[in-house]
Formats: structure tokens, C-alpha cells, sequence
């Protein structure tokens, strides 16, 4: 399954804490991260799934995220609401998040948000 990963209209990454969680209105897919730098190496923090609004708004209330700098998010809207959790285990597996649940659902191969 081939994901449409989001980008602001420069072709960036958008930045965490500048998101509005209230204007997604779909199911899916989302992915937090924090970008390397020549003394740091680019982390994985967070696969979410669910409704993007609800969920991706409940990480942007949690301390965890909201006092982290330099956190990018990107989403992919998932039609199929019954695929959502398979496409969640393949991308917990190969990103493996920081935080997080494992997904106990059969993983579906998805092209992660790097290689959009």
C-alpha cells in the first residue's frame, strides 16, 4: 500500500507544535519524530493511528510532546479503517517509535514517510 504523506505547501515537514489537530477530519496514520544534527542522531518518537484529529490532538496536549523542541509530524490518511491498525504494526516495526503501544495486528508493508 503506497501512503500519501503530508507536507506544508513548501515541501517542509511541518513542525509539531504548529499543527491544527482540528482541521483533520479522516482516519489514519501519523508519525513524530525529532530531526538529527551533526551532534545528534534523528529520532522516532511516536506511530499513532486512529482518528488523526482526536489522536494527533491528545499527543499535542501530553507533556511528553508539548515540552520536546524540534519535533516534526507528518499523516497519512487510511481509507480502509480496518487496515489502519496492520499499517500502524509495519510502521511501528520498522521505525521503531521511542514511545508507544506495540500494534497487535498482522503488519501491512507501507512506504514510510522518508521514502514518499
Amino acid at each position: 500500500m503506497h501512503l500519501q504523506w503530508f507536507k506544508a505547501s513548501a515541501g517542509e515537514w511541518p513542525a509539531f507544535g504548529e499543527v491544527d489537530a482540528e482541521q483533520l477530519d479522516h482516519y489514519g496514520v501519523f508519525v513524530i519524530w525529532r530531526n538529527g544534527s551533526a551532534g545528534r542522531v534523528s529520532s522516532v518518537l511516536y506511530v499513532g493511528r486512529g482518528a488523526l484529529r482526536q489522536e494527533l490532538g491528545r499527543c499535542q496536549r501530553d507533556a511528553v510532546f508539548r515540552d520536546a523542541r524540534d519535533l516534526y509530524v507528518t499523516w497519512a490518511k487510511v481509507d480502509d479503517l480496518e487496515m489502519i491498525d496492520s499499517v500502524a504494526a509495519h510502521l511501528y516495526k520498522k521505525l521503531r517509535p521511542l514511545w508507544g503501544e506495540i500494534v497487535n495486528a498482522p503488519p501491512l508493508t507501507v512506504n514510510p514517510p522518508w521514502a514518499a
